[in-house]
């Protein structure tokens, strides 16, 4: 059984940052993981909370998840998928593996 999201590089967010495509990109870590150091463009939506604000994100859109390795993104990329979410990814290694910028807060 293939899963119905898929991984994709830091890289090739970074590259998805840069072409300035329409995504929306989840940060799923906790919020003082994310004031160390989160990507530019990135929402907070720790993954305890997303099934109450899933409603917020645009199901027609792309999703991107985020965290520090890949395991919270690839719970939340799980989920999305359960509620009908089509165009969703997971960014493979996390945060652990960005070479971008970062905004610490």
């Amino acid at each position: 059984m293939s899963k119905a999201w898929q991984d994709i590089t830091p890289q090739e967010v970074e590259k998805m940052l840069q072409n300035k495509r329409e995504a929306q990109f989840i940060d799923v870590r906790n919020q003082d993981e994310y004031s160390a150091g989160h990507m530019e463009g990135a929402t907070l939506i720790p993954l305890p909370v997303l099934p109450v604000r899933l409603h917020e994100l645009d199901p027609e859109k792309e999703v991107i998840f985020i965290c520090r390795s890949g395991a919270r993104s690839t719970q939340a990329c799980e989920f999305a998928v359960s509620q009908g979410f089509k165009k969703v990814a997971n960014m493979a290694g996390g945060m652990l593996n960005w070479q971008g910028k970062q905004i610490k807060e």
